[in-house]
């Protein structure tokens, strides 16, 4: 709690840790200056704050003796969340909120709660309060200052997620939420997040099959959501911006009434707006309620669920000339194109600890998607004014269940303490696909008219039902012996998917089986420093089979990674700087010997070093930066393009952004924010031949507390794209935008 209030306040606050070592604070209510603040955080504790010559505070003995002792347990106050001070470290759970930009636990690269520092392998996490102050609107933003992510590769397309992550995309075969796969069609149904309906968003890189089971070489990023917690939240905010953005959002929570087993926690949000790209808008409505039964300290259960409905352009995209050139000139039309999704999910966290070493948990997550996307292209014709355009449409209905089962153990074998988690998860898809040709009326460049009448289309070109699903058993165990930390896991999985065409009823069944596994080794030094060696291992099914009809085989991942760590326990410094090499391999190409089969003689090779550093200090500065060097090429392939770069891939990305806040003086309330992303030149054509020009997205902030007005409430200005860089991002032949100038005002309060 002092920590927090000394972040918030903007000023420096030293002590000695024996001092508030077990002690509690009621929290704090109204507006304060910094030194009532502290003494009335510090009320009948026996300390009090010490204003130094130089600036800053300190604590010592109070010479006025205590007026009674601090009451055990925590108190609960409306305003400022409670927490227990111990040895002034705030005290941080993996799925709890974290006060700035440092997280020090995680459960991504596991499913265990474990200290980052103690982890031997890389994982960002960028946290709520960073979310905040960047004011991101969708998850792609949040994680554009992340060492070894790539974003937007596709330019400015709202209908998913574009990430990559060390070069290979880590959303084709599924996203990750709460820990549970998030699976897609692969045509179009992919869940949409709200980045304001989480808690923090963790990026692990590199292989991780041995916790996940199937999943991209390149890693996860897994969507952490706001959960219910006995201290009281209540928010509410207003957006307006340019491209008509208007967005009113809420999240509420804490106990359902004193003392109560039961507390809940509800976000919501309502969005109208447009992009900037002609024809392409970003609406949506979103309510997530959540509650958790806590009947005692061994047993808790949380209910999460989620609804949405989203609308946006069926294909984000300008009219490009026969010359390439790339227009202004949107060819669709406002009745007929859209993508429209309606998801919703509902599921459960349950946990039973039945000792001081074993619990049980059990996590799953029921969900559908509704997908519709229309949408027109187009030729122009020989007037060179009149495009001629055909209609599509793909309609979707997907249904997934994921559950995962484990038993964790917290034991000890003569000198080796064991974090082990043995478990089974599942995961289920079952969707229809209908994919649509039609014809459209034409459409004059030079007097378009967005309203006529479009029937929807009827000519089939797929009709597809997909039953797939994953089953594995894995087993992990973290050892601890002295400062050493050993990591080991093994997983054996299962897959099996069957395409139907539901035109003739044709079935096509696959089964495809993996073992794969992982090592880490870490050492702990001064509780500061962390070298640390993995290897681990990954795999992606391939769905078909070549002219011989032998089905194709899953692609394998391997990495070896090194890296070094520096995270001092309870500090709010945390930097990263890892080296490593990755390989996928039995990658398609095509067959020397015939050029319409394919053989999995392909192989990728991406290697490099990745810098990153995140400081929250109790002067009110949060710093996040990052670097990435990254040598990706494709070693082995016989479609000519052996020894090059893939399409699209930067070989060096930096990024930076600072936030800082002024708790007193002349800039007392206001907070300022400015950040820098850099992505060099890539290749536009396998044949790296034809370049991307390389760009930089300059974004900033101003902020105000009107607390000397309104307690509670702030004003805030963000800018994403403040220069209004304009860029491409061509990929044979065919050129995408990056998303223009956005600015958003936002009046934020909580009470």
């Amino acid at each position: 709690m002092l920590d927090r209030f000394a972040r918030a306040a903007g000023v420096n606050l030293s002590y000695n840790a024996a001092l508030v070592a077990g002690l509690t604070s009621k929290g704090l209510s109204g507006s304060y200056s910094v030194s009532a603040g502290l003494n009335a955080l510090l009320a009948g504790s026996g300390l009090e704050a010490m204003a130094l010559p130089g600036g800053g505070y300190a604590l010592r003995k109070s010479a006025v003796p205590a007026a009674s002792a601090p009451t055990p347990g925590v108190i609960r106050e409306a305003v400022l969340p409670v927490v227990t001070v111990k040895a002034g470290a705030e005290q941080q759970t993996a799925t709890g909120p974290v006060t700035g930009y440092v997280a020090r636990r995680s459960l991504g690269a596991t499913k265990s709660d474990l200290p980052l520092a103690e982890t031997p392998r890389a994982v960002s996490v960028i946290t709520e309060d960073q979310m905040r102050d960047r004011k991101v609107l969708t998850v792609e933003d949040a994680v554009a200052y992340t060492a070894g992510v790539q974003v937007a590769t596709a330019g400015d397309d709202p209908r998913f997620d574009q990430i990559k992550v060390r070069g290979f995309d880590v959303t084709t075969d599924a996203d990750y939420r709460d820990g549970l796969r998030q699976p897609n069609t692969g045509w179009l149904s992919y869940f949409h997040t709200e980045p304001y309906a989480l808690e923090r968003l963790e990026v692990v890189k590199g292989p991780d099959s041995v916790t996940y089971g199937q999943i991209s070489p390149g890693g996860l990023v897994n969507r952490v959501s706001k959960r219910p917690s006995r201290d009281t939240v209540r928010e509410v905010e207003v957006q307006l911006g340019t491209n008509d953005h208007r967005q009113v959002q809420f999240d509420l929570g804490g106990e359902l009434a004193p003392q109560s087993d039961w507390m809940y926690r509800l976000v919501g949000l309502t969005r109208k707006a447009n992009t900037g790209t002609v024809g392409v808008n970003d609406d949506s409505t979103y309510i997530a309620p959540a509650l958790t039964w806590a009947p005692s300290a061994r047993t808790q259960v949380t209910f999460l669920s989620h609804w949405n409905r989203y609308e946006t352009s069926g294909s984000p995209k300008p009219f490009q000339a026969p010359d390439g050139t790339l227009t202004e000139f949107w060819n669709g039309d406002v009745d007929f194109d859209g993508l429209k999704q309606t998801q919703w999910a509902l599921g459960y966290e349950a946990r039973h600890q039945f000792s001081d070493d074993w619990t049980a948990r059990q996590n799953l997550r029921y969900a559908r998607v509704r997908t519709d996307n229309q949408y027109l292209e187009g030729t122009l014709d020989a007037d060179g004014t009149t495009i001629l355009r055909d209609s599509y449409g793909v309609y979707e209905k997907m249904r997934t269940l994921a559950v995962d089962t484990a038993l964790e153990g917290r034991l000890s074998t003569g000198a080796l303490r064991h974090a082990l988690t043995l478990g089974l998860d599942h995961s289920r898809l079952t969707a229809d696909v209908s994919y649509l040709y039609g014809s459209a009326p034409s459409i004059s460049m030079m007097s378009p008219d967005y309203h006529q009448a479009i029937a929807r289309p009827d000519t089939v070109l797929v009709e597809q039902g997909v039953k797939g699903t994953q089953t594995g058993l894995y087993l992990n165990d973290q050892i601890t012996v002295d400062n050493w930390r050993l990591s080991a896991g093994v997983r054996r999985d299962t897959v099996r998917q069957t395409q139907t065409d539901l035109s003739t009823g044709e079935r096509t069944p696959q089964t495809d089986h993996a073992t794969t596994g992982s090592l880490g080794v870490l050492y702990r030094i001064d509780n500061t420093w962390s070298p640390y060696a993995s290897v681990a291992t990954s795999f992606i099914p391939q769905f078909g089979s070549n002219l011989a009809g032998d089905a194709f085989k899953p692609t394998k991942g391997k990495q070896v990674e090194l890296g070094l760590k520096y995270q001092p326990d309870g500090g709010r410094v945390s930097h990263t700087i890892s080296v490593f090499n990755l390989v996928q391999q039995n990658v398609k190409t095509r067959d020397p010997a015939n050029e319409v089969n394919y053989v999995q003689t392909g192989e990728v090779r991406s290697r490099g070093v990745e810098l990153e550093s995140n400081l929250s200090l109790a002067a009110g500065l949060d710093l996040t930066a990052s670097y990435t060097y990254s040598d990706v090429r494709i070693t082995r392939s016989n479609d000519g393009n052996e020894g090059k770069r893939p399409i699209t891939t930067p070989k060096h990305m930096a990024a930076a952004w600072v936030h800082k806040r002024f708790g007193s003086g002349l800039l007392q309330g206001v907070d300022l924010g400015l950040g820098a992303r850099w992505t060099g030149e890539t290749f536009a054509d396998a044949a790296n031949t034809a370049r991307n020009a390389g760009y930089t997205i300059v974004d900033a902030r101003i902020g105000y507390d009107l607390r000397e007005v309104l307690p509670g409430a702030k004003l805030g200005l963000n800018a994403t794209n403040l220069t209004d860089k304009r860029y491409l991002s061509c990929q044979d032949g065919y050129c995408y935008r990056g998303r223009g100038r956005t600015v958003v005002a936002s009046f934020n309060y909580q009470w």
